[in-house]
């Protein structure tokens, strides 16, 4: 528990037999609850939870690799009916360090909605590769755009941090299931109006090796990118057409009599 909340870790993992015992070890002790969440792991790594002797512990396991945005909506469907207060997400191959999520929960209780992680606001983003560096620069620029989020952004972190309440108005089922999840979620959350913040997060880099290819990756997420940003200007063309029908109706009914003009004022 911290700060009389009690907080929830969900943790997503796929092959990570040779990490997820430590990145389990990471995680704070006033967390409460640990939902791991095995992907189809095709190595030891279900063996390895099933020896982890973690009380807060809970796993949870899919028959095939459906994504780690798969594995994450496992985990906060399972939160949504758990007490928990605020859910944090700590990936299982160890690159977020624990000391940093009590940045993120204050963050929380201060009373932003949705927590995100930014690298780039910590020094030791000095220790990100060169080529990685770039990319996670290029698109969250892209992906500050495309939301009109006029804040700083590292909008490839998944460490975060959501309310409970928060989490129960997204529309978890349409969210994208694969690589790129923790962009898809960020602008899941500004579509859903939500008070969106960034805190400063450490870069972990250790001998773990990514399988991702970036034949696969890059396109994923300039496709979550390009669609979030043609979304958004269909939704406002749409609104801007609905505009004079509206204060149309509003001056007709006014001049009848039936309503005050006062009750079709638009917010702008």
């Amino acid at each position: 528990m911290y700060r009389d909340q009690t907080v929830a870790v969900v943790m997503p993992v796929h092959n990570e037999e040779a990490h997820i015992e430590q990145a389990i070890q990471k995680v704070p002790a006033f967390v409460d609850l640990i939902i791991a969440v095995d992907d189809g792991s095709t190595d030891h790594t279900w063996e390895v939870l099933s020896r982890v002797t973690d009380n807060r512990l809970t796993t949870l396991r899919h028959d095939r690799n459906r994504g780690v945005g798969a594995a994450t909506k496992t985990g906060y469907l399972y939160c949504l009916n758990a007490p928990a207060d605020l859910i944090a997400v700590m990936d299982g191959d160890g690159q977020m360090d624990g000391r940093d999520l009590s940045r993120l929960l204050e963050r929380a209780l201060k009373g932003v909605e949705y927590v995100k992680g930014n690298r780039f606001l910590d020094p030791s983003i000095g220790s990100m590769p060169c080529l990685r560096y770039i990319g996670h620069l290029l698109f969250s620029g892209l992906a500050r755009r495309a939301a009109s989020f006029n804040h700083k952004l590292d909008s490839h972190c998944g460490y975060t941090v959501i309310q409970h309440q928060a989490l129960s108005r997204l529309h978890l089922e349409e969210l994208y299931d694969r690589y790129g999840f923790p962009t898809e979620m960020f602008f899941a959350a500004c579509r859903a109006g939500l008070a969106v913040e960034s805190v400063p997060v450490r870069t972990v880099y250790g001998d773990e090796v990514s399988g991702i290819s970036p034949f696969i990756v890059v396109p994923a997420i300039f496709f979550l990118i390009a669609r979030n940003y043609f979304r958004g200007r269909f939704s406002a063309a749409l609104w801007k057409r609905r505009q004079p029908c509206l204060r149309g109706g509003a001056r007709e009914k006014d001049r009848q009599g039936s309503l005050p003009s006062q009750g079709y004022q638009l917010e702008t």
